[in-house]
């Protein structure tokens, strides 16, 4: 049987990270991580007492951060 690259990308994409792991991954501190987390911006999982974000949520996260850096360097 041979490997399915496209179940381990789906397998990626749906992993869930530490909130060290994900402040870490979009290099900002903990404290922005849980401002822009409970502001909003960024979803996360509660699992018990801790929170887990979606590696899917990062990258979409990381693009919407582009499309508006974007779209202000348009608009001067």
């Amino acid at each position: 049987m041979e490997f399915d690259r496209t179940q381990e990308n789906d397998w990626k994409s749906r992993r869930l990270v530490t909130s060290v792991e994900a402040a870490e991954y979009l290099d900002i501190s903990e404290r922005h991580l849980w401002t822009i987390t409970h502001r909003g911006d960024l979803p996360a999982i509660k699992l018990g007492r801790s929170k887990r974000y979606s590696q899917a949520d990062l990258d979409a996260y990381i693009d919407r951060r582009r499309q508006d850096g974007r779209s202000g360097s348009e608009a001067a």
